[in-house]
């Protein structure tokens, strides 16, 4: 008895490994970068317990750890089928639409919108203005979604890192 499986579809050959390797080679370039940026932070003459350069060199150090570990796994595991149907795929991704592409831009705009206006306000307005910003992005349209949600969350960073922990914002 001859039985005729169904022709793969989906590239499972080199590129689909190159392109699943792509995001870890992007992150891996970055967290060299942030490496190399973090130990050009100059160390005060005074010693200190906890040198300046420790969140940034953990960040860097992390981010290339899983850029790596995210390379080895596109070349190590065997890429599925895109017809493949497994208990883990109930929530497949489908083609990128309009309205995310249009989220994404929104959210990295407000992001550089933030970075900019903070330099020139204070902490406690480029917040609420951000969270507000993002909110709306997000699908925030109410009283409470503008106001009172940017308000509060902005609030509690501003006690916690400004009032709390004495970093200046």
């Amino acid at each position: 008895m001859v039985s005729h499986h169904p022709p793969v579809q989906g590239d499972l050959g080199v590129a689909a490994r190159w392109r699943a390797a792509a995001p870890g080679v992007v992150f891996l370039v970055l967290g060299t970068v942030l490496l190399g940026l973090a130990r050009s932070i100059e160390l005060p003459t005074r010693a200190l317990a906890v040198s300046p350069r420790i969140w940034p060199e953990a960040l860097a150090f992390g981010i290339i750890g899983l850029s790596v570990l995210q390379i080895v796994l596109a070349f190590v595991t065997t890429p599925r089928a895109a017809t493949a149907k497994t208990a883990d795929d109930d929530d497949e991704e489908g083609p990128a639409s309009r309205s995310g592409i249009v989220r994404v831009v929104g959210f990295v705009a407000a992001t550089v919108a933030f970075g900019l206006l903070w330099y020139y306000l204070h902490f406690l307005v480029s917040g609420l203005v951000f969270v507000a910003a993002l909110t709306w992005v997000a699908g925030g349209r109410g009283i409470k979604d503008l106001l009172l949600f940017p308000a509060g969350v902005t609030v509690v960073i501003y006690v916690l890192f400004g009032l709390l922990l004495r970093v200046p914002l």
